[in-house]
């Protein structure tokens, strides 16, 4: 279920005691509403991962769609076979031309660095328009009012609620508590971390047979 945009910013307002958001306006809570959602995806990218049809430029380098925040996992040709990550240096050593080959309509595989989420490599290189299906983390709509959905799932409220209390008291005004404000964000790192090791305890990918 989506988040409401105004129920994180009243649950803030409650512990800023500022519900009438007179010291710290709507405009700038609903700002870092915002920046705390992307930061929520970056550090932890399956809170918004989509599977969707990338349409590749012609070539061996893509990009993801503009949304595209991280590359997660390139599954298949639309259509026809799938595409295996391999290693990009293991490409340099058995074909060293294989940037500047013949361009081809079918993908076998993909390389990626993490250091440049938003960029890939295909082999052999794509000729332009060729289609497939990709795993990847895309950054929420931005919100600006109390009915405006933020895409993330209900369990991340607790993570987002910190954020902006964090944000609210590192600003530079008479209200600022450094300790409190390095205190939430303590929580909001902590909780996106200890959810990481759940999900990746509890994958199919790590469970013993």
């Amino acid at each position: 279920m989506a988040i409401r945009a105004g129920d994180v910013l009243q649950r803030a307002s409650i512990i800023l005691n500022d519900e009438d958001f007179v010291r710290w306006t709507k405009e700038e809570l609903f700002a870092w509403l915002n920046d705390a959602a992307c930061e929520v995806v970056i550090r932890r990218p399956a809170a918004r991962a989509v599977t969707g049809e990338v349409t590749l430029a012609a070539g061996a380098l893509q990009r993801l769609p503009e949304r595209g925040l991280e590359l997660l996992d390139v599954v298949r040709n639309v259509g026809g076979r799938p595409v295996r990550r391999t290693d990009r240096q293991l490409l340099d050593d058995s074909a060293p031309d294989w940037p500047i080959m013949r361009q081809a309509s079918a993908i076998k595989h993909y390389t990626f660095d993490e250091r440049t989420p938003t960029v890939f490599y295909v082999y052999p290189p794509a000729k332009a328009g060729v289609t497939v299906e990709a795993l990847y983390s895309e950054s929420p709509p931005a919100v600006a009012a109390d009915d405006d959905l933020l895409e993330l799932d209900r369990a991340y409220m607790g993570p987002l609620v910190s954020y902006l209390l964090y944000r609210a008291l590192a600003k530079d005004s008479e209200f600022a508590n450094g300790a409190l404000a390095a205190a939430h964000f303590q929580a909001f790192t902590e909780a996106l971390g200890t959810n990481n090791e759940v999900t990746g305890a509890a994958s199919p990918n790590t469970a013993s047979v």
